[in-house]
């Protein structure tokens, strides 16, 4: 008898917190702010494509931290600044797929893949797939970028 309403009071206990769960996964504020960074990662796509270093100055949090793909080097928000005033590649498209976010407090997260064709400094074309991780902050009211990580997705 006493395993079997031990097995209840389980079973309740994890009901509830199922609840508790989706009603803070499906929280107003959360959905919003989701809703939110998504668009956040559209408008970094534009900014990088038409070169808008206004954007990167307004949106990257000045303790932001990014590891480079190519060689795991970590840069800052004015090395990301510095990377697109000196980038000579004419983007075609940059595509972003699979978004997910998840947001909790001050904190969020989005994940996907970004599709890139361009041509680079000499005309050649290029075409990179990268699956990404971006973190956000909110200070002040308003997000940021605090981290980003890239990684190529090789053909």
């Amino acid at each position: 008898m006493k395993q079997i309403l031990s097995l209840l009071i389980m079973l309740c206990a994890a009901s509830a917190l199922g609840q508790s769960v989706d009603a803070v996964t499906n929280a107003p504020r959360e959905v919003a702010d989701g809703k939110a960074l998504l668009q956040m990662e559209r408008d970094w796509n534009v900014a990088l494509k038409t070169r808008n270093v206004a954007w990167l100055e307004q949106n990257l949090a000045g303790d932001m931290t990014d590891v480079m793909s190519r060689d795991g080097s970590v840069s800052t928000k004015a090395d990301n600044i510095e990377n697109l005033k000196n980038d000579k590649a004419t983007y075609d498209s940059l595509e972003i797929t699979d978004l997910k976010v998840r947001v909790e407090g001050n904190a969020g997260i989005v994940t996907g893949v970004n599709h890139i064709k361009a041509h680079d400094e000499v005309g050649e074309p290029v075409e990179m797939n990268f699956a990404f991780t971006d973190t956000y902050i909110k200070r002040d009211g308003r997000w940021q970028v605090w981290a980003s990580q890239h990684t190529r997705i090789k053909p």
